[in-house]
């Protein structure tokens, strides 16, 4: 009797030892280790998602500085074809996308077009006396914006006014 208890116990000690070396034989011990892969990847996802956003607001804000010509195209303004460096489509804030050029050698030709206002929103750094062409597509409609920007203010930033195709004056 006492060798059988003997033995119960050292089968007993035997069995918790492989229980608690991780054997990836054991089903509880799969279980176990698949919890915890899941349970870091999901920390690591976690982590990634935050280092995207917070890379992804870093992008947003340096856009506007960043901003480089994709291609040189013709575009017609006004009656006059013009070379103009296209900067690609952007999203603004209000979620309605902007595709944008500048027409390079239009301002003295088209500068004196009577203005409807102030641009809402302008995704690059604009340069002075220079006129931009965009494309604003707001629930599958787009619609053509003339920009003009005149000389910079007292504080040297430029503000980006629309105004309206016609015979300038």
């Amino acid at each position: 009797m006492r060798i059988n208890r003997t033995l119960g116990l050292a089968l007993t000690a035997a069995v918790l030892a492989v229980a608690m070396t991780g054997c990836s034989n054991s089903a509880s011990s799969t279980a176990s280790s698949a919890a915890s892969s899941e349970a870091a990847s999901s920390v690591a996802a976690s982590s990634v998602a935050a280092s995207s956003v917070a890379a992804s607001s870093e992008a947003a804000e340096s856009e506007a500085a960043a901003a480089s010509v994709v291609s040189t195209e013709d575009l017609d303004v006004n009656g006059t074809t013009y070379s103009a460096d296209c900067y690609g489509e952007f999203t603004l804030s209000n979620g309605d996308t902007m595709k944008l050029w500048k027409v390079n050698g239009a301002y003295a030709d088209l500068s004196a077009l009577p203005m409807k206002g102030m641009a809402e929103e302008f995704p690059i750094e604009a340069e002075a006396e220079q006129i931009y062409v965009a494309d604003v597509t707001s629930n599958g409609e787009t619609t053509r914006q003339y920009l003009r920007t005149d000389k910079a203010g007292r504080n040297g930033t430029v503000s980006v006014k629309t105004f309206e195709l016609g015979d300038a004056e």
